[in-house]
């Protein structure tokens, strides 16, 4: 379904001084995961519900905008999911970020392992929003690495997915999943559609979706995650 992309790096840069010319080719995977975007930096994010390829939002943002790390989703809306601004990713807490890129089934399958701290919190209508929440649940449980294992494993066990792929960024760590559900392919637009793909280049580390030129990236194989 969507596109996610992030890096995090030892210096405060833009995503267009990371990713170089390349950006320019994830962007233009808009032209179909054209449902919005969303970039999540500090604690800060900046929505749009324009396609990124047509959004000078964005374009501002990606040479602007600078950071020592950042989370860029485009959204490809799940079948009977809303398109607004509630519904885009990232979504953030504190200086917790988070996105997620697949469909969970029943949509609100995370909500029972939400906190009541944070069920207030919910305002848009996604399975993934309510993933996030009950991640931020765990994680004030059992620490930030291993909750974010343990609700990938909670969901994993009892929901119809087809991806749990998420990527979580705080000041300090960068975390990536790698979870699809290999014999459900009703939103593959190839067989590599929901693999992660990173690099490191010098100080900066890279880790995105597939399908704009990245394919001599290393690839974070299904079932697996990845701290920086």
């Amino acid at each position: 379904m969507c596109r996610l992309l992030a890096f995090t790096s030892l210096e405060r840069k833009s995503f267009y001084d990371v990713v170089g010319a390349d950006f320019e080719k994830f962007v233009a995977l808009s032209a179909e995961h054209k449902d919005g975007w969303g970039l999540a930096h500090d604690g800060q994010i900046l929505k749009d519900l324009l396609a990124a390829k047509d959004s000078e939002s964005l374009a501002l943002a990606s040479v602007e905008t600078l950071t020592d790390g950042a989370l860029l989703h485009l959204r490809l809306a799940s079948k009977g999911i809303t398109i607004n601004i509630d519904n885009n990713h990232p979504f953030t807490y504190g200086t917790t970020t988070f996105m997620h890129n697949g469909t969970i089934r029943p949509s609100d399958t995370a909500e029972q392992f939400i906190n009541q701290k944070y069920k207030g919190l919910i305002t848009g209508t996604t399975d993934s929003e309510r993933f996030f929440y009950a991640l931020l649940s765990q994680v004030d449980e059992l620490g930030l690495v291993e909750g974010v294992r343990k609700t990938v494993n909670l969901i994993r066990s009892i929901a119809d997915y087809s991806a749990l792929n998420i990527m979580v960024q705080t000041p300090d760590t960068l975390i990536a999943v790698c979870e699809f559900n290999e014999e459900n392919t009703t939103e593959w637009s190839g067989p590599d559609h929901y693999e992660l793909r990173f690099t490191q280049r010098g100080e900066d580390f890279l880790i995105a979706s597939t399908g704009w030129g990245n394919t001599d990236w290393q690839h974070l194989d299904n079932h697996q995650m990845l701290v920086i």
